[in-house]
């Protein structure tokens, strides 16, 4: 299922077992040499399935350092996105040739802490939700999949422009038939240097987890 949600040309590695718990390089382990051990975990098993993908592609990039804004130094001609929740690790690369920037969320598909959702939600967001609600049930966390989409929004925008955007900075619109959605961009860096007003995106729900996920195939505007 994961294969055909991370389709080509996407390649995406999930952390093994052994890649949680294995150091990486002298360089990226000073990154959190003074992380709690679960920051540890989650940083290893991410750099760990990141090398798995560029061995398996060629790529040679020993260390995966953070570029200027902290974020992941990604080898050059490519892109990517790192996420993690309890129990999975999931890494997915680009080429350039084909994306201007890689979103990937994974959350546990449990509900949303109440107090977060009005911080997280917009009223048409929860408006959607309702109607999902009638005509799909309960049982789904609606909330987190909106929660995760726009985590998934911050990192596919956040490496184009170095603007962190609020959660009510973008509107979610599921097309639950589809399992996609749409995402728009309200409250935009004020000057960008790569405008963005919306992502397409696709979502799913998958054992335990959620899965939100943007491809942006816009080119970079000059500059």
């Amino acid at each position: 299922m994961l294969d055909d949600f991370f389709q080509p040309p996407l390649h995406f590695k999930v952390a093994e077992p052994w890649m949680w718990e294995t150091p990486v390089s002298p360089a990226e382990e000073t990154l959190v040499e003074r992380a709690v051990d679960k920051r540890k975990r989650e940083f290893r098993a991410g750099r760990n399935a990141a090398h798995s993908l560029f061995n398996q592609l060629g790529i040679n990039h020993p260390h995966l350092l953070k570029a200027t804004q902290r974020e992941p130094a990604w080898p050059a001609g490519w892109v990517g996105s790192i996420s993690h929740t309890q129990g999975i690790c999931v890494v997915v690369l680009a080429s350039t040739c084909h994306a201007a920037s890689v979103g990937l969320d994974v959350e546990q598909a449990t509900p949303l802490n109440p107090d977060l959702r009005d911080m997280i939600c917009r009223p048409e967001e929860l408006a959607q939700i309702s109607r999902l609600r009638a005509e799909h049930g309960a049982a789904l966390a609606y909330e987190k999949l909106i929660f995760s989409a726009k985590e998934s929004v911050h990192k596919a925008y956040f490496p184009l422009n170095h603007h962190t955007l609020d959660f009510l900075d973008a509107r979610i619109d599921l097309e639950w038939s589809s399992q996609s959605f749409v995402a728009s961009i309200l409250n935009p860096e004020p000057a960008p240097k790569h405008p963005v007003a919306r992502f397409e995106g696709r979502f799913l729900f998958h054992q335990d987890w959620i899965f939100t996920l943007i491809v942006n195939t816009a080119p970079k505007s000059p500059g």
